[in-house]
């Protein structure tokens, strides 16, 4: 009897323990369960969240793409009033003499140029506007033969080259194939984008001025270099495309000479071409250029390709600002202006 009643007593011990056994592992259950769902619904909740801040952020850049874009079509639409209603007569002699130019504009082609307000978001140059000027110039010594309101600028960003350079051979060709009247409306700006390295500024400059000093001093040539307080810090920029740092410090430059190429040259003239430094031209290629643009009459262009082989594009020079903040303001360490100019 008495060993009955103790495993009997085992036996309700036994149940017990088991009872209490299931009863902790469904409580156990159910708090994975409960943490499992939390977690759940916490990672929706984190993923709505940034789902939402992205979302803000492309509405943003969206109204500010609108914003821009509204700007650049006031900005077109001014620029071509101004084209239709101009009297420049492309086959006049564009020169600058002492009857046309105020000492306000000397100063203006001696000291180079003020970035226009549009250009404010660039914090690495507030406060720097007075350093805009080139760090390196080589113009005409004659006030009389500075010019401005010519037919056409030439822009020629070069830079150092790891092999042959073809400068020298680009100027001489663009020379070779002008006419004495075309000389007088062009103006051919060389660009040595090279601030980090003005000794070679200074060599390429000599150069250049020794096989070509007439075509400087009566001001058909200048030869510029930036200064490197215009460009912003390159060890701190994004990466991006799946490129390494040098691919996009590359490009972010490129779009700075460029962009304080054309600032330079939009108040120089009417029309603005863009050459690489290793080109051909073809015998009365100005005619050429002109007589196309001329076929264009009645129409609302915003560029003009010559070349499917590289940047060869013309653009009214009231319309320089707009690109060069374009090319600023789009991110520029993200796109090369190859890449930029497919989009405009």
């Amino acid at each position: 009897m008495r060993w009955t009643q103790r495993y009997g007593v085992v036996a309700v011990a036994i149940l017990v323990v088991i009872a209490l056994i299931v009863v902790l592992q469904q409580k156990q259950h159910y708090e994975e369960h409960t943490r499992q769902t939390i977690e759940s619904l916490q990672n929706r909740i984190d993923y709505v969240s940034r789902l939402n801040d992205e979302h803000l952020q492309e509405l943003s850049s969206i109204k500010q793409q609108n914003i821009r874009l509204i700007r650049s079509l006031n900005t077109i639409k001014s620029c071509h009033r101004r084209a239709n209603s101009s009297s420049l007569n492309l086959n006049s002699n564009s020169t600058i003499t002492d009857d046309t130019l105020n000492d306000n504009n000397v100063d203006s082609l001696k000291n180079g140029f003020h970035l226009p307000p549009s250009f404010s978001y660039l914090s690495h140059l507030q406060g720097k506007y007075d350093m805009l000027s080139p760090a390196f110039r080589r113009q005409t010594a004659s006030r009389k033969y500075l010019r401005t309101n010519v037919s056409f600028i030439i822009g020629i960003p070069t830079v150092k080259r790891d092999k042959q350079s073809y400068l020298i051979e680009t100027i001489k060709s663009l020379l070779d194939n002008l006419n004495n009247d075309d000389m007088e409306r062009l103006l051919i700006v060389i660009f040595i984008a090279e601030p980090f390295d003005i000794e070679y500024v200074r060599t390429t400059a000599q150069q250049i001025e020794k096989l070509y000093n007439t075509y400087i001093e009566n001001g058909l040539i200048e030869i510029i270099s930036p200064p490197i307080e215009f460009y912003p810090d390159f060890e701190t920029l994004k990466l991006s495309l799946n490129d390494d740092k040098q691919r996009v410090k590359w490009r972010t430059k490129q779009n700075y000479d460029f962009t304080y190429l054309m600032m330079y040259s939009a108040v120089r003239g009417k029309y603005y071409i863009q050459l690489e430094d290793d080109v051909v031209t073809k015998p009365g290629y100005i005619q050429i250029i002109e007589g196309f643009i001329n076929k264009q009459k009645g129409q609302d262009w915003f560029m003009l390709e010559f070349s499917s082989l590289g940047n060869y594009v013309l653009r009214r020079t009231c319309l320089l600002t707009e690109k060069g903040r374009y090319n600023m303001e789009s991110d520029s360490h993200r796109n090369s202006s190859d890449i930029k100019l497919e989009d405009q």
